[in-house]
């Protein structure tokens, strides 16, 4: 009988965590997942069992993983508990590096060899028979199915999986930043960018990232009036997309 590994996920984004917990599924059915959506979450929990590894995301809301790994670390029984931190705020990495044991990092969108490697290194797994690549033939423009192979994996269930999480994201991620553009809310627009770019890196959507760097830049010069025009921009540069992802992945029939 397999003996079971338990692994800590940590994330505020619900699009991250059903990438990795499809990605965790794929290395087999002995991992538990157990989720949490910020640190204070991730404390009590971690307070119930100890996992044998965390996967953690820096930028959360109400207790991030900076914090988090403050906590942690500073715990003797948790010195050597194998972390692995994914996150699109790289700026406290040198820190985290130099301080604490254990720790594995790599910045957003992480490519799905690395992703699986370092699974692999943190539960202690054996590394799997390499398998022959299949040609990629995408059926739709805008759909660039060797990036989100390199970024996700070869596996199309998981890929499907993933795809219809931001197809299901998307109508919010456009009525959000509609609020944010028409109240000038210029940090929030920021902070929008900054949450969204991850999961558009990570599937591909190059189109909808161009207009959120049109969007940064806008903000970031107070120009209320161009970032309304670039929120339109996004909102239909993401609904072509989707139109596109639906098709390829037959998201409307399921």
């Amino acid at each position: 009988m397999k003996s079971l590994h338990h692994v800590l996920l940590i994330d505020d984004d619900p699009f991250c965590r059903t990438l990795y917990t499809s990605k965790l599924k794929e290395l087999g059915s002995d991992i538990r997942i157990l989720s949490s959506e910020n640190g204070y979450a991730a404390l009590l929990a971690l307070s119930e069992r100890t996992p044998d590894l965390i996967i953690l995301d820096l930028r959360m809301p109400k207790f991030d993983g900076v914090a988090f790994l403050d906590v942690i670390k500073s715990k003797p029984e948790y010195e050597s508990l194998p972390v692995l931190v994914i996150s699109s705020a790289p700026g406290d990495f040198a820190r985290i590096r130099s301080t604490y044991k254990n720790i594995f990092m790599f910045a957003k969108p992480v490519r799905a060899e690395l992703f699986e490697r370092a699974i692999r290194w943190g539960l202690r797994l054996a590394e799997p028979a390499k398998a022959e690549d299949a040609p990629l033939e995408p059926r739709h423009s805008r759909i660039d199915l060797a990036h989100i192979t390199l970024y996700i994996g070869p596996d199309r269930t998981i890929q499907h999986a993933v795809a219809e999480e931001f197809y299901k994201l998307a109508a919010d991620r456009i009525s959000s930043l509609d609020r944010l553009a028409a109240s000038d809310d210029l940090r929030g627009v920021l902070d929008f960018c900054h949450a969204m770019e991850g999961g558009a890196e990570t599937i591909g959507a190059h189109e909808v990232l161009g207009t959120l760097e049109s969007l940064r830049t806008a903000a970031r010069a107070g120009d209320v009036q161009a970032v309304r025009g670039h929120a339109q921009d996004f909102g239909e540069a993401l609904r072509c997309f989707c139109v596109d992802l639906a098709r390829e992945f037959s998201l409307d029939a399921d």
